[in-house]
């Protein structure tokens, strides 16, 4: 199975957790699964934003990333790419950490300005300052690069054709590679369990999702702030060629074996 695993900052923080998900990802590797990793760092960057000064501006989960932000985005992208890929080399597994502009992987843009739903039911025009959208993925370098001799881990920071770096949620980046690799599962990995029709109540997860029963939650607004990116991201993985998305928690033991065995987490298919 052609796998792309996206990491959350928020489980790449504890080394235990760390520890579990590199031998969950040999074991993987070890079934002949392929496999290509990105990862984010939101959490990082948001607590080193914080000792900074730096204001932390989010609008529906998008984060505002001005010229310091950006810099600090340099800092905890690095450090926490090269821990991952230390831990995964330390135990047998041939990591090569990257940037998504690495090898002309993606070429991107900066965003546009963007009209967004304010809260008294108006709009308001934000610009979201050096965040990229992904335009083109360099199919034939990715292909080289998720071959069974190395472990791919990228971060998604991305960069236009002028070489100015662009800070890309990485759920877009991991999205886009799975599209261009043609991947059977996209897995999601988070410090919660799946979508929920009702965060608040632990029984409202859902197993199964399909893309117009997503598109209908959505349009009743029975997604999270936090969630809405990360279903906009699976919708168009599924509906552009990827077998399946799966959104699952780091947290818990096993998640990413037991996603691939479709016991865990939320299953979203056409």
């Amino acid at each position: 199975m052609k796998l792309v695993v996206k990491l959350s900052g928020k489980v790449l923080e504890d080394h235990r957790l760390r520890l579990d998900l590199v031998r969950q990802i040999s074991e993987l590797r070890a079934l002949g699964h392929d496999l290509l990793v990105v990862h984010g760092a939101g959490k990082q960057l948001t607590e080193l934003s914080r000792q900074l000064g730096i204001p932390v501006v989010q609008y529906q989960g998008r984060r505002v990333t001005d010229e310091k932000t950006l810099e600090a985005a340099k800092m905890v992208f690095s450090a926490v790419n090269r821990d991952l890929v230390a831990l995964l080399v330390s135990q047998g597994i041939p990591a090569l950490g990257l940037t998504a502009y690495d090898a002309s992987l993606t070429r991107s843009v900066r965003r546009l300005p963007m009209r967004i739903e304010a809260p008294d039911g108006g709009f308001q025009e934000i610009d979201f300052g050096f965040v990229g959208d992904i335009r083109e993925v360099n199919r034939n370098a990715l292909q080289q690069l998720a071959s069974k001799t190395y472990l791919p881990v990228i971060c998604s920071l991305c960069a236009d054709d002028s070489g100015q770096i662009l800070n890309v949620n990485a759920d877009t980046v991991a999205t886009e590679f799975a599209i261009a690799l043609g991947a059977d599962r996209l897995v999601s990995i988070s410090d919660v369990d799946g979508i929920y029709l009702d965060p608040k109540d632990p029984s409202s997860l859902i197993s199964r999702l399909s893309v117009s029963d997503a598109r209908r939650l959505m349009q009743q607004g029975c997604f999270t702030e936090g969630m809405i990116p990360k279903v906009e991201t699976a919708l168009k993985a599924v509906e552009q060629g990827v077998t399946a998305f799966q959104v699952v928690s780091g947290i818990k033991p096993n998640a990413l074996v037991g996603a691939i065995n479709e016991d865990a987490g939320t299953l979203l298919t056409k």
